[in-house]
């Protein structure tokens, strides 16, 4: 099931530059944890909300041109996604994860950013030796 429009991942230029095409900047393997953590938790999660006048617009993909992040950061690779759940915090969005890591849902999650207010998800390795869902500090 896809639960995301294109417009809630890409950022105003790109979306206006690419359409559709768009797609193609993101890694499936990346597409496929967003829509299967959407399935997870069972209610809406927000990436970007620029389309209704809401104020993110860079926590899915990120271009090469921007200065939002780091300068190869995974965003930038279209492996990443910074998320709100509905109704919860980042916290226990994150609590709620580590404690049901083996459920298939969430398998291509493979590394989480830890202590920020948002769900940062990648499909990056973890560092070698580290286990699968590493929580990482910015």
């Amino acid at each position: 099931m896809i639960f995301f429009k294109l417009e809630e991942i890409t950022d105003k230029k790109t979306f206006d530059q690419y359409g559709i095409s768009a797609w193609q900047l993101f890694d499936l393997k990346a597409l496929t944890m967003l829509d299967n953590l959407r399935a997870f938790f069972g209610v809406p999660i927000t990436c970007n909300n620029w389309l209704q006048g809401g104020q993110f617009s860079m926590r899915g993909y990120r271009p090469y041109w921007t200065d939002v992040g780091a300068k190869n950061s995974p965003h930038k690779k279209g492996k990443a996604f910074d998320l709100d759940v509905q109704g919860i915090t980042a916290e226990e969005a994150r609590s709620i994860i580590k404690a049901d890591m083996s459920n298939p849902l969430l398998a291509n999650i493979q590394r989480i950013e830890a202590e920020v207010n948002w769900l940062h998800i990648d499909i990056m390795p973890p560092p070698q030796g580290k286990e699968r869902i590493y929580f990482f500090h910015p």
